[in-house]
């Protein structure tokens, strides 16, 4: 089956980047919440910390964590998901949007600092200057 991803623009992915990644770190969760607002991405109803995405507008995709006010970790999409019949399909597709997000996070923090490639699942680390850790990946969901 013939699958095309649903794809975030360079551009809205570096917006992104400048606005939690490239500004002053520790964030608290109010700084999370206004973040989620300026991008115009969609809470959960009983969890603020839960959203929706650009790529998966319909569906909360998105997410933060917090301990004691404090953002831990920020989770979005670059892609949509293939469905079930085309996940074997579209593997090639993925690693082609994987690399070219990888490209575009090289360009900005350097060479990645962990590479993993085992059995379909593909992520790389990357850690600004400002210490902040940021992973893109892609996995084969056979």
């Amino acid at each position: 089956m013939s699958f095309e991803f649903t794809v975030l623009p360079d551009d809205r992915f570096i917006e992104i980047l400048e606005a939690w990644v490239d500004s002053p770190w520790p964030k608290t969760a109010e700084d999370g919440y206004a973040l989620r607002d300026r991008f115009g991405w969609t809470p959960s109803e009983n969890k603020p910390d839960v959203f929706t995405s650009d790529v998966v507008p319909d569906e909360l995709s998105a997410a933060f964590t917090s301990r004691q006010g404090v953002i831990g970790s920020f989770d979005f999409p670059i892609t949509d998901i293939a469905p079930e019949e085309a996940r074997g399909d579209s593997l090639k597709d993925a690693l082609v949007i994987y690399r070219r997000f990888c490209d575009i996070l090289t360009s900005r923090y350097g060479k990645p600092k962990r590479r993993k490639n085992r059995n379909g699942y593909y992520r790389s680390s990357f850690v600004t200057s400002q210490g902040v850790g940021v992973s893109v990946g892609a996995r084969s969901l056979t």
